[in-house]
């Protein structure tokens, strides 16, 4: 008898929860749930490649870019100095990205971090070409400044309620003026030749901010995966109401991603000015749709339905992957914003799909 009640309450569809399933807060859906909505809809596809290609569309669409773009364009994009190019080039971008994730896995938004990238890499070339400031010391104070924008944010969206829309786009603004006050809206080309030295020095082919976005990467990747500080995040993300009543400080993880992502962007910004040897006050926001995109698009794949670091860093190079190999085909340079806008818009689209547990 019991065990003729345990498979009625399979057929009423009360299964375990799959083991795979993440932590409670930063789910918008359980694979579980895919897999058994495939099989109560009678689809004939095997429940564990429907799993397969809900986690890793964008790892498999990166992958068909990769084969497809080589076979037509052996010569040009099949070359290891043209996949080194690709690699170091979003380097600043994928920096950039991933603190963006920080709080957006609290619901947050912050628009200021291209506004802040480009500031930074003004600040950068102003502290060490017009104040001659020693390197460190410039790189301390322009991470400093990215915190106070950090604050700044956290202080109108936490503390006193503005939306965070408005609040950190208006922290964008501010930082803007401060741009164009100390460059004067020129390009500044007085970065330390130190400075470029360190940031276009290559190892392994790579320039080492590669190294040091992967490494970011990484280290999210720990936090979000395998500390507490990760899960009350996403817990964050998912309910603020129910994160407070289990006794989280939910305006202080809020707070602190705000910080964090300040703090990132400012030393994006660093390198932004090393790689350039110069620091165009122009630059910070045409980095910030394709940091969006490329988060947004990274929630669609490894943990579908979360903000997560190494989805994040394949969707990038999906987006320059497809680009790249465009252009090369002759495709116009215009390509990158539609490119780049067609894909943020799939990833919200398929986002807002999972969220209403309809992406299967």
């Amino acid at each position: 008898m019991q065990q003729e009640h345990g498979n009625g309450q399979e057929e009423a569809g009360q299964r375990p929860r799959d083991a795979d399933a993440a932590p409670a807060g930063g789910v918008l859906t359980y694979p579980s749930r895919a897999v058994g909505g495939a099989i109560a809809a009678g689809r004939t596809a095997s429940p564990a490649l429907r799993l397969l290609l809900y986690r890793y569309a964008v790892v498999l669409a990166l992958a068909a870019f990769l084969v497809g773009f080589s076979v037509l364009l052996p010569r040009t994009f099949f070359t290891l100095g043209n996949l080194r190019t690709i690699v170091s080039s979003q380097a600043v971008l994928m920096i950039l990205a991933l603190g963006l994730t920080l709080p957006l896995t609290t619901g947050e938004f912050d628009l200021s971090i291209g506004s802040m990238l480009g500031a930074a890499a003004v600040l950068t070339a102003f502290f060490t070409g017009q104040m001659h400031w020693p390197l460190a010391i410039v790189m301390i104070a322009t991470v400093m400044v990215g915190i106070a924008a950090g604050l700044l944010n956290g202080f109108f969206v936490v503390r006193i309620g503005v939306n965070a829309f408005i609040g950190t786009l208006g922290t964008a603004t501010i930082l803007t003026g401060l741009t164009l006050a100390v460059s004067g809206g020129q390009i500044l080309d007085t970065v330390a030749a130190p400075l470029s030295a360190f940031v276009q020095h290559r190892i392994l082919g790579l320039q080492v901010p590669a190294y040091l976005a992967f490494a970011l990467a990484v280290l999210l990747w720990y936090i979000y995966e395998h500390t507490p500080l990760g899960r009350n995040l996403y817990f964050v993300g998912e309910g603020r109401e129910a994160a407070r009543l289990v006794g989280l400080g939910v305006d202080r993880l809020r707070f602190g991603a705000f910080i964090a992502s300040g703090a990132i962007s400012a030393l994006a910004g660093v390198f932004t000015a090393g790689q350039l040897g110069a620091a165009d006050p122009s630059v910070g926001p045409s980095f910030l749709l394709p940091a969006y995109a490329g988060a947004f698009l990274g929630a669609t794949t490894i943990k579908p339905g979360r903000f997560n670091a190494w989805g994040t860093v394949v969707a990038l190079y999906l987006l320059v992957t497809g680009v790249t190999g465009l252009e090369l085909l002759g495709a116009s340079s215009w390509v990158q914003e539609v490119f780049n806008g067609v894909a943020l818009l799939v990833a919200v689209t398929f986002a807002r799909l999972v969220a209403r547990g309809e992406a299967v």
